[in-house]
């Protein structure tokens, strides 16, 4: 197959952001770079539709993607799928989530397939065993692309799946805006309050349950060195509950709560140790990439694919998911050893250049879109060539 550009649709269901918006907007905005064409499917008055023009891609933004039993709802979005492929032609269909997985599969069906379908797995939940989910995602998709080596392994014993057609891409982030910054660093730590000896520790996560926020309260709560600051950035449900903790813990001056930033690039300078303690629904962290492109050393729980970002004992520490002890002895190792901070610092964004920037995510994603294409193709004209997985 040659390397000709390629035309993509790609679509999302979300009207706020959050990690797989970001996937999408990313990968947008790269393919686009990268000299592809990009169209956007989703909702309008979305995060998604505000933020793709600035991409340079096109964005279509009259679907509604509504969950839950619609039918008149998928109907429209079906009719109007199927109109924009008879129009446009693109190679690939990309979707994100089960609600445009059917409409784009089912539109393009109606048409005879004249696009190649491409799904991300963007996380751990489960899928049914049915005879409908066999047909989706054995028939009707070309490949699936997974965002985590745990969750493609899960996937390739599942019946409603083919494993040669999973494809393992961990998405990426921008090395060039998450770089370290001393400049920057120096400003941020001056908002924040903190001190030249202070050591901060910073989670940047939604504040939800399955994120383990508790598990680092308990942990910071343990430890009695007064140089120890914790930053969290995020908004969520458990904020309020969150703030109560710290308070009843005795260490509410200790941590600041910086709430939703859109500065994150700049937040990030202020830490000195970067913390992802997750304990549910975490496959292919955003924010622990890019504490390790700016040079800080992380403390990754085990849980999902976040050891495959961060090998323990190079660029950090990988503990036991909801391990409260096990994350404090990594936090006095770190807090102890500032030369130890430096290093696993340096290796953590050497790994994030060789792995996990956008390019590098957008180059794969076009590789594994050509073996959808191929794929497609192949079984249009009777044959099936195998996947590389």
């Amino acid at each position: 197959m040659t390397d000709r550009p390629l035309s993509t649709l790609i679509t999302d269901a979300h009207s706020g952001g959050g990690g797989q918006v970001r996937y999408v907007l990313n990968l947008a905005r790269e393919l686009t770079r990268l000299g592809h064409s990009v169209t956007l499917g989703c909702r309008p008055n979305s995060v998604l539709a505000d933020e793709a023009r600035a991409t340079g891609c096109e964005v279509c933004d009259r679907l509604a993607l509504r969950g839950g039993l619609r039918p008149r709802a998928w109907l429209t979005d079906t009719a109007f799928v199927a109109g924009f492929l008879r129009e446009h032609r693109p190679d690939v269909v990309h979707v994100s989530g089960s609600q445009d997985h059917w409409t784009c599969a089912a539109a393009n069906r109606l048409l005879g397939r004249p696009a190649a379908l491409v799904r991300t797995r963007h996380n751990t939940y489960a899928v049914g065993r049915g005879v409908a989910n066999r047909l989706l995602n054995r028939v009707w998709t070309d490949r699936q692309i997974v965002v985590c080596r745990l969750v493609r392994d899960d996937l390739a014993e599942h019946p409603a799946f083919d494993a040669s057609r999973l494809t393992t891409i961990h998405n990426g982030v921008d090395a060039d805006l998450f770089r370290p910054d001393p400049t920057v660093r120096a400003r941020m730590r001056a908002e924040f309050g903190y001190a030249e000896d202070h050591v901060v520790v910073g989670i940047a996560a939604r504040l939800v349950p399955a994120k383990g926020h508790t598990y680092l309260f308990d942990a910071v709560q343990r430890i009695s060195d007064p140089r120890l600051r914790v930053l969290t950035l995020g908004t969520g449900p458990l904020e309020s509950a969150l703030r109560e903790e710290t308070r009843a813990r005795g260490i509410g001056d200790r941590v600041l709560f910086a709430g939703f930033r859109d500065d994150m690039a700049a937040c990030v300078q202020a830490v000195d140790i970067g913390v992802q303690p997750s304990v549910d629904c975490d496959t292919s962290s955003f924010s622990l990439k890019e504490q390790m492109a700016c040079e800080k050393p992380v403390i990754a729980s085990d849980y999902g694919g976040l050891p495959e970002i961060v090998d323990d004992g190079v660029e950090g520490v990988v503990v036991a998911a909801g391990d409260a002890r096990a994350l404090e002895q990594a936090i006095r190792a770190l807090l102890a050893d500032a030369e130890l901070r430096v290093r696993m610092g340096k290796a953590g964004r050497a790994r994030v250049l060789r792995e996990f920037t956008v390019e590098v995510f957008a180059r794969r994603t076009v590789a594994a879109y050509r073996e959808a294409i191929a794929w497609h193709q192949s079984r249009r004209q009777g044959g099936a060539p195998q996947g590389t997985g």
